[in-house]
């Protein structure tokens, strides 16, 4: 009987060691992931070259399937992969984002709406290629994590995409922590007679 009993005590101690490190990795995984204020985005500038091109990159998709066989709605986040390119005392990642509606409905208005993020410290700061988009880090040495301000880009001419290209920029790149960039995208679509509007996020 007390053999069983230390049995089952060790069993216990060990299913509660293992499930500590997967928590703290949810945890640290989730505080890496930016968050995307479509409520208060502001229009990006206007684009020069908005045109999807290829590119290394690491990037997520993720679809919607609207009720009632209006279609879905897709989100597609891309950056380019590794630690950036400096240029200058700058790092800098290239990055797309878009919103497709892929059905027969007619669209009233589709968004793309994204954000970045990256930990990093002394005061260094973060943007997303526009006017208007820095996030900055705290004075302190201590690595903390920089969200950007969240910008859009809007068709309401009855197109079934938006997409928008540019590159985020780490200034000072010296204090950008390694492996830590991040960009996220919410696509979201209102089609003609449904005022509900259909989201869906991403992220890279």
């Amino acid at each position: 009987m007390k053999k069983r009993i230390i049995s089952l005590l060790l069993i216990a101690g060990v299913m509660c060691t293992t499930a500590v490190p997967a928590f703290a990795a949810d945890a640290d995984s989730a505080r890496r992931q930016p968050y995307v204020d479509s409520e208060n985005a502001t229009l990006a500038d206007a684009p020069s070259n908005n045109t999807m091109v290829i590119m290394p990159r690491t990037a997520q998709e993720k679809s919607y399937t609207i009720p009632g066989g209006k279609g879905s709605i897709t989100s597609n986040a891309w950056r380019t992969t590794g630690n950036g390119t400096w240029s200058g005392n700058t790092l800098q990642w290239n990055y797309q984002v878009s919103a497709v509606y892929s059905g027969t409905y007619t669209v009233s208005k589709i968004r793309t709406t994204w954000q970045g993020s990256a930990s990093m410290r002394n005061s260094a700061s973060l943007t997303l290629g526009i006017s208007n988009s820095g996030g900055s880090a705290g004075a302190s040495s201590s690595w903390s994590y920089v969200s950007t301000v969240s910008k859009y880009w809007e068709n309401s001419n009855g197109a079934k995409n938006s997409s928008y290209t540019s590159n985020m920029i780490a200034t000072p790149g010296v204090d950008y922590r390694s492996g830590t960039i991040a960009i996220a995208n919410e696509a979201k679509v209102t089609l003609s007679g449904d005022p509900k509007p259909y989201a869906i996020n991403a992220s890279a």
